[in-house]
């Protein structure tokens, strides 16, 4: 059966996305890796923090004024602060929000989910910006809108900044990749992306199971995901569940015929029949 915060999750993200539950979304993916009792009294943790700010943003017009304020109390009072040393030694931590919550660290898109979490709460127009390696938020203003990094203490960015970013994965920086880019991300993206960060720290640590978790997470968020399905299915295979995975692998084949990775797949899921077909 699978766990409470798993049913809880999916219910969560049956709804229509704007309707989403993001802070309690992602606190059912820590629960579900962690354990432990239901970590959704740490959303009262969110409310104590624009409690705190309300009366002192609601007094200031100017959004540069509100994002110095907001600066000030989280990353000045409250401690919050980028962990660099999350990518050198991969940590879940830095990806499960009540952990974030009470070490005030995490990874880019963690600390950026506070602040939205804490903006939103004060009806500030915050969004994300999930750019290739890096997230950030903004804040739509006239003439144009701020770019905020929660991961270097608020810092503000340009968006010269952001197309230099963009820069650093993509050879040519068009004008359409940048906009598609800085479209705001979905509450499903933006979780798909916190369960992609896990994927990959649960690889390095060589933990199938929580690793298997994350994808079979991720296909409930896209369901039709190639490479996610394509996963499960290795994940599977390696956590001994090889019936389930030759399934997942033959329609992996079946589905994309021209993928580049399609003959090694294949291949493998021969030797898997292989295996399986004299206990049948």
């Amino acid at each position: 059966m699978p766990h409470q915060a798993r049913r809880l999750f999916h219910s969560m993200i049956s709804q229509s996305d704007q309707r989403v539950p993001l802070a309690e979304a992602a606190l059912m993916i820590a629960w579900e890796d962690r354990g432990g009792p239901d970590p959704r009294v740490q959303l009262a943790v969110l409310d104590g923090f624009a409690d705190d700010l309300r009366t002192q943003v609601g007094e200031i017009g100017d959004p540069r004024g509100r994002i110095s304020a907001i600066n000030r109390y989280l990353f000045g009072d409250q401690g919050f602060h980028g962990d660099l040393s999350s990518y050198e030694r991969p940590d879940p931590s830095n990806s499960h929000l009540d952990q974030v919550l009470r070490r005030r660290s995490g990874l880019p898109i963690m600390l950026s989910l506070v602040y939205m979490e804490v903006g939103w709460r004060l009806g500030l127009p915050l969004s994300g910006v999930a750019l290739p390696g890096h997230f950030i938020v903004r804040y739509s203003a006239e003439p144009q809108d701020l770019y905020i990094d929660p991961f270097s203490s608020g810092a503000l960015w340009s968006q010269a900044d952001c197309e230099r970013q963009i820069g650093m994965f993509h050879s040519e920086v068009r004008p359409e990749l940048v906009k598609w880019l800085m479209t705001p991300p979905s509450s499903g993206a933006i979780l798909s992306r916190i369960l992609r960060n896990l994927k990959q720290t649960y690889l390095a640590q060589d933990d199938v199971t929580r690793a298997l978790a994350s994808v079979e997470r991720l296909l409930l968020l896209d369901s039709g995901d190639p490479g996610e399905l394509r996963d499960r299915g290795l994940l599977r295979f390696r956590a001994g569940n090889v019936y389930a995975a030759l399934d997942d692998l033959e329609r992996y084949a079946r589905q994309n015929p021209t993928a580049s990775d399609i003959a090694q797949i294949r291949a493998f899921a021969k030797e898997l029949l292989g295996k399986v077909a004299p206990l049948n």
